[in-house]
Parts: structure tokens; C-alpha cells; sequence
């Protein structure tokens, strides 16, 4: 006949607890294992459209002064603080750095596929 003492019944069944709970761990820590490296990967392609946001910013913000500038030329002409066509040589550069602009980024995305 087996003879089993609850002592040594609730030590046996701890063990197999620190068992579970040892697997669990383990499984927990791969998981998180994949978590961090798909996390890295999104920072990345984070960072990339960061600094594409940052360098478009730059560039409208040129445009922006040059349209700023054209508009005050075209305000002082009509105040007959200046000649009309130097007023309207600005406008064009503006409208010229826009169109460049728009080309760049009409470019770069067939650079990105090649």
C-alpha cells in the first residue's frame, strides 16, 4: 500500500507549480524577445519618415518665404512702393521653387523602388 503524507504531497505539488511557472517565464521572455525586435524595426521606419516629414518641412518653409516675399512685393507695388515687375519676377521664383519641390517629390518615390 502507498502511503503519502501531506507533507511531502504539498512539497511535491510546489515543485511542479515552480515548474509551470518556470515554462511560463520562459515562453513570456521569448515573446517579449520578439516584441522588442519588431518594436526596434517600427523606431526605424519611424526615424526614416521623420527625417523625410523634417526635409520637407525645410523645403516649404523656403516656399513659404518666397511666396511671403512675393505677396509684400505685390502689396508694395500696388502701394506704389515699387515697379510691378519686380513684383511679379518674385512671384515667378516662388511658383519656381514650388514646381521643384513637386517634382522632388513626384522623383522620390521611383527612387524608392528601384
Amino acid at each position: 500500500m502507498i502511503t503519502i503524507d501531506v507533507k511531502s504531497a504539498l512539497i511535491y505539488l510546489l515543485l511542479v507549480a515552480l515548474i509551470v511557472f518556470v515554462i511560463y517565464l520562459i515562453v513570456m521572455a521569448k515573446n517579449l524577445i520578439q516584441t522588442v525586435k519588431s518594436l526596434n524595426v517600427v523606431l526605424k521606419n519611424t526615424e526614416t519618415v521623420t527625417k523625410i516629414a523634417s526635409d520637407r518641412i525645410e523645403q516649404l518653409d523656403g516656399v513659404a518665404d518666397d511666396v511671403q516675399s512675393a505677396v509684400s512685393d505685390v502689396a508694395n507695388a500696388v502701394k506704389g512702393q515699387q515697379n510691378l515687375i519686380g513684383a511679379l519676377s518674385n512671384i515667378i521664383k516662388s511658383l519656381g521653387s514650388l514646381a521643384a519641390i513637386c517634382r522632388n517629390a513626384k522623383d522620390e518615390p521611383e527612387k524608392k523602388t528601384k
